[in-house]
């Protein structure tokens, strides 16, 4: 962009608005992609350990922090005290400092700040194309050329090295895929199962349910394009397909189906509906939990009746995080995020993203489908949906179709247009 192409009423760069987007791609892929390098180096050069993986989201989180250190707003800076001040309190009601909850906050607002302060759409869809190609590239490549995948990522061995699963828990003997990179005999796949087998495909999650997730991400920023961008969002609900459909992701087949049919009935009251969907959620739980007479299975809705029974028995210092907050619930999304930041920083946070200007009715779409992907995600996932290679690229797109104040372009009388010689214009680079 040169200022001699200036003229009276064309918009001006905005202060806020970043001079080069280089080191936020970097940012970006290096958040959907950082396990996948760490577990190629614990595979291939040293153990890699929980400490490590810390180590590593710090230095991303810094990044952050240092592109957006000279555009850091008063609003951003009294919401973060805030949530920081809050979570301290409950440290010390606990007795125990819980550094889980202070990183599962901190994405959302520095991934949501970033996209804010690029502000582009435009490149925000480059981006999120660049990372759906690395993540079909691993996807295809894990898919066709297993065994070489197998050699480069040691999945199972990373995460029992993290100590998140135990080494006895391997039911598939000699397989290095994650504990859900197959599915078990008995249940099988339940897409395509003729041709793929009983493999659930990983790419550089490490793990199906992570893709399936980034998968929904990916459809929900297709449906919220306009009609007359029918080719953009055909391309990301077809990536969102195919990786739907890699991944075996029984959660994302049936919440991009809803997303689609959405997208063809007006919005209408939806915005209203789907912002209590939490609530509903838990009550539809707790319902499952009253009067489903099974038990526990590898389904939805075995892991829905868990939910809702797990639920009936919290009290109030289990709702407000006081208590419970170092019990691992497996898949039960909301008993996990209730006790590890408090049902007041929940609402807080829920109702701050209800309160975000849009740009326009893209970003209100978006929300309102981020809003179900969220809402129906904790009745099946414990902790998925906090998980960086996934939340940071939700949030930044999130902040990508915010509002901002100075949105009103910034213009300058024809007079105040300084006109450089020939070559002395002045570029941004993108």
């Amino acid at each position: 962009m040169r200022f001699s192409t200036l003229t009276s009423g064309i918009a001006l760069p905005r202060p806020d608005t970043l001079a080069s987007t280089q080191l936020v791609s970097v940012i970006l892929i290096a958040s959907t992609t950082y396990q996948a390098l760490l577990a190629l180096i614990h595979t291939h050069v040293f153990r890699i350990t929980s400490s490590l993986v810390g180590l590593a989201e710090f230095f991303i989180y810094l990044a952050c922090v240092v592109v957006l250190s000279r555009r850091i707003r008063p609003e951003i800076v009294i919401t973060a005290l805030l949530v920081a001040a809050y979570l301290f309190v409950l440290a010390i009601l606990r007795n125990e400092v819980e550094l889980r909850g202070f990183r599962d906050v901190m994405i959302p607002i520095l991934f949501y700040w970033l996209g804010r302060n690029v502000g582009d759409i435009h490149y925000a869809d480059r981006i999120l194309k660049r990372v759906i190609g690395i993540v079909l590239f691993f996807g295809f490549f894990e898919l066709f050329f297993l065994d070489w995948y197998s050699r480069l990522f040691d999945i199972f061995s990373y995460y029992v090295s993290l100590g998140s699963i135990a080494t006895s828990t391997n039911f598939i003997k000699d397989s290095t895929l994650s504990l859900n990179g197959l599915r078990p005999e008995g249940i099988g796949r339940t897409i395509l199962p003729a041709l793929f087998g009983s493999h659930r495909i990983s790419s550089v999650f490490l793990e199906p349910v992570s893709l399936g997730n980034f998968a929904v991400i990916v459809a929900a920023w297709g449906l919220s394009k306009q009609r007359e961008e029918s080719r953009e969002m055909l391309f990301f609900v077809g990536a969102a397909v195919i990786m739907i459909a890699l991944a075996d992701s029984r959660y994302g087949m049936v919440t991009v189906a809803l997303l689609v049919i959405m997208r063809l009935l007006p919005l209408g009251r939806a915005r209203i509906v789907v912002s209590m969907l939490p609530l509903l959620s838990m009550l539809m739980l707790v319902v499952i939990g009253l009067f489903f007479r099974g038990q526990y299975a590898d389904n939805i809705l075995g892991r829905l009746y868990v939910s809702g029974k797990t639920l009936l028995n919290f009290n109030a210092e289990m709702v407000l995080g006081l208590a419970g907050f170092n019990v691992f619930f497996g898949d039960m999304g909301y008993a996990s995020l209730m006790t590890r930041i408090g049902i007041l920083l929940c609402i807080f946070l829920w109702f701050a993203f209800w309160m975000i200007r849009m740009q326009d009715e893209r970003g209100n779409r978006f929300r309102i489908y981020i809003a179900v992907y969220m809402s129906l995600i904790l009745c099946v996932s414990g902790t998925s949906l906090l998980a960086l290679k996934s939340a940071g690229i939700l949030w930044f797109l999130v902040g990508s179709y915010a509002r901002r104040e100075d949105s009103k372009p910034a213009t300058v009388p024809r007079s105040a247009i300084h006109r450089p010689a020939a070559g002395e214009g002045v570029s941004y680079a993108h």
